[in-house]
């Protein structure tokens, strides 16, 4: 009777393919997480976009302005302060904005017409604003506001989005002109981090948010 003999993998097989593999591993899991991260920034990004867009979309065609805002920690369909952007973010159309005011409210008699989920990760968002479209005079803000004629409140303003793990070199800016126009911020000649609207790199922003810093 003829005997059938089962061969298997050799120690020294079995030590080789596992030293591949580690290998391979090594390789592919730091650029897997770097595509997790990339893929994670781009979508906080868009989804900023989309809602200024709706924003200004609904503000020119409707019957008032529209806001955005940060929404508040402990009832989120309510608008936060300006630290509470990574709460997520509401656009509403405002029939009761109130002239001067530093935080905006919503009210019964406005409507909600998106709502955007907690960001995901670590990264943050700052949003910064001018009234006179001047750098000295921007600050931290807690809403973007469209008016009818298709400009905002703030004459000029950025939305900077930090990835906090990776740095300003691979955050974002999205820049809000005099106009009301939306743009991404660019990568200036010498820098390597987007620019704000007021033309400056985001890297100290985005420095100041990284995990560790005062």
């Amino acid at each position: 009777m003829e005997r059938k003999t089962h061969q298997g993998f050799t120690l020294i097989e079995l030590l080789v393919a596992i030293a591949i593999a580690g290998i391979l591993l090594g390789i592919g899991v730091p650029s897997f997480a770097e595509v997790v991260k990339e893929s994670r920034i781009s979508a906080q990004y868009n989804a900023f976009v989309g809602s200024l867009f709706l924003a200004r979309s609904e503000a020119v065609k409707g019957p008032g302005d529209v806001t955005v805002c940060p929404r508040e920690a402990k009832n989120v369909e309510q608008c936060g302060d300006e630290n509470d952007w990574e709460n997520g973010w509401l656009v509403f159309l405002d029939n009761a904005t109130v002239i001067g005011e530093s935080r905006a409210n919503i009210g019964a008699q406005d409507v909600i017409l998106g709502v955007e989920p907690a960001i995901k990760g670590d990264n943050t968002v700052t949003v910064i604003g001018s009234s006179n479209n001047a750098a000295a005079n921007a600050e931290r803000v807690a809403f973007i506001r469209y008016q009818q004629n298709g400009g905002t409140q703030w004459d000029s303003a950025s939305v900077i989005i930090c990835d906090t793990g990776r740095g300003s070199a691979h955050s974002r800016s999205i820049n809000i002109v005099l106009t009301g126009d939306i743009r991404r911020g660019r990568v200036a000649s010498g820098n390597d981090a987007p620019s704000d609207v007021f033309n400056r790199p985001i890297t100290a922003i985005c420095e100041s948010q990284a995990p560790g810093s005062t």
